[in-house]
């Protein structure tokens, strides 16, 4: 395939990254040209596939015979897994996000074989060139796609092990994805970088709770919800906050994130100078978001939360300190 064509895709990439998120984008320009347009392509998949699930982004595929049986028998496991729950949309809707999936999951396929060709969507064709690059493995993006269809259904977990497991899906296999790109020589980092995407993602979680909630998405683990005497309608009462028994669970909440982010923190020991600045980013970023929550007593109900401009800006400077930092070490 043409070099050009190759350019061209990882271009494709850039601009889905930078137009999602300026934090996570600015975050990247730390890394090396080949590793940062990996990342990128890796970005704009799973930005991609969670856009599909969410209904941002309108699912194009071309359906064949050979497609619907496979999203058929798809859709079959899925309801067995979900232990016979309705999806979350109409059957049609359902379908066609399913096929979109599948697709995709066998596009990847055809990436990490080489079968991409250059009229193909360029994401692929970018991601063909990333697995001919490092050693990433097809199981970890299968992994996010399996958290994805969960989003397919009203989700509900029961316990912290089943909270744990849809972080895992969406959150820790990326990191798994990405620390293949940065590079590590000790095995060891692969169970931090785990813990890095499970805290990450119970942040999310948290901080999200409304707005999942509204979807038909409980990621609170009910069980332990029940052991504070609270309930899953609970969530819809805007003055919770000052409910004794959910403070009585935020603190059992923020205590779990607190030991998944010890675990994280001792990933950048594994990783060298350049690479280690993006999760560090990221972790900062998701650091003063968790902090916020803290400061707020645990009130994630009544407004917002995203990080301020004053914390964009720090972690703007940040960036930059450390590209610096980089840069006047390798000159």
């Amino acid at each position: 395939m043409k070099q050009q064509i190759i350019d061209n895709a990882y271009t494709h990439c850039q601009t889905i990254c930078k137009n999602a998120s300026t934090t996570f984008f600015s975050s990247f320009s730390a890394l090396e040209i080949e590793k940062r347009r990996a990342v990128h392509a890796v970005y704009a998949l799973c930005r991609w596939v969670d856009d599909i699930v969410d209904g941002d982004d309108e699912p194009n595929v071309t359906v064949t015979e050979d497609l619907l049986h496979q999203a058929m028998e798809r859709d079959t496991l899925l309801r067995e897994i979900h232990a016979g729950r309705e999806p979350a949309n109409s059957e049609s809707i359902h379908l066609q996000r399913l096929m979109a999936l599948v697709s995709i999951r066998n596009n990847l396929h055809r990436a990490n074989d080489g079968e991409i060709t250059s009229d193909e969507h360029p994401i692929f064709i970018a991601l063909q060139d990333v697995f001919s690059r490092y050693s990433i493995r097809i199981q970890d993006f299968e992994t996010v796609i399996e958290g994805m269809e969960d989003d397919l259904f009203p989700v509900q977990c029961n316990t912290w092990d089943e909270l744990r497991s849809y972080c895992y899906k969406v959150a820790s296999a990326v990191g798994l994805i990405l620390i293949e790109i940065y590079g590590y020589e000790d095995r060891s980092a692969r169970l931090h970088a785990i813990d890095l995407g499970i805290q990450m993602q119970l942040i999310n979680v948290l901080r999200d709770v409304v707005e999942d909630f509204e979807r038909g998405r409980v990621y609170l683990p009910k069980d332990v919800l029940a052991s504070h005497n609270l309930e899953i309608k609970d969530l819809s009462n805007p003055n919770l906050a000052q409910n004794p028994s959910w403070k009585s669970f935020i603190r059992e909440y923020f205590e779990i994130v607190r030991r998944h982010q010890a675990s994280a923190l001792h990933l950048f020991d594994y990783l060298d100078s350049r690479s280690r600045v993006q999760p560090k980013i990221m972790l900062d970023a998701y650091t003063k978001i968790f902090n916020e929550i803290i400061r707020r007593s645990g009130d994630v109900f009544t407004t917002p939360l995203k990080l301020s401009a004053i914390s964009k800006m720090s972690l703007w400077m940040k960036i930059n300190y450390l590209k610096l930092k980089i840069r006047m070490a390798t000159d």
